[in-house]
């Protein structure tokens, strides 16, 4: 069985504030195959824990971020 990494949700919220796409993209895709679901989903559940538990910079750093990572997913 794999061991998940508990420390890539806060991994992503540092690569996200520190704008570091290709980082913040590995993080998200490596915490999706961790939760055996897709990019997108994975990206929703992120919103949707920024906007619950992060400072006001953190969670706009975070929501540009996977805006981001959908735009370059999408083309």
């Amino acid at each position: 069985m794999e061991e998940i990494d508990l420390g890539l949700p806060s991994k992503f919220i540092d690569a996200s504030v520190d704008e570091d796409f290709d980082k913040a993209l590995k993080i998200a895709k490596l915490i999706a195959k961790q939760h055996h679901i897709t990019l997108t989903n994975e990206l929703k559940i992120l919103s949707d824990s920024a906007a619950m538990a992060l400072s006001i910079d953190e969670m706009t750093a975070v929501f540009s971020m996977i805006e981001d990572i959908r735009k370059y997913e999408a083309s």
